[in-house]
């Protein structure tokens, strides 16, 4: 009878330890991944790049797929989250690999 309970509490036990080791428990991993800014266009024409400027003023280039890029163009001055993947610089300024954009309320800022 004990050895029963034990094969039963063994299993749950290690099933529990093994969820708290992998549970982040409510953080966000990718918080560090993220930015919050306005779209913005940097460069002069024909070399101009999507970038986004954040609140404490810093820059960053925006490597997005055609797709995005063409939705984004149009969406210059507006508030979005920015979640990217690498962050990379090239050229002296600082470019992120773009994985997800929100757009953000002014409400929300």
């Amino acid at each position: 009878m004990k050895s029963s309970k034990m094969m039963l509490i063994f299993p749950l036990l290690l099933f529990m330890i093994s969820f708290s080791a992998c549970c982040n428990c409510g953080k966000n991993l990718d918080e560090g991944n993220t930015l919050k800014g306005f779209i913005t266009v940097i460069g002069n024409e024909p070399f101009t790049k999507l970038a986004i400027r954040t609140d404490d003023n810093k820059t960053y280039v925006l490597q997005v797929s055609k797709e995005l890029k063409d939705e984004l163009w149009k969406k210059q001055g507006n508030y979005y989250y920015i979640k990217y993947g690498d962050l990379r610089e090239e050229e002296g300024v600082s470019t992120i690999v773009v994985e997800k954009v929100i757009p953000i309320n002014k409400k929300e800022k």
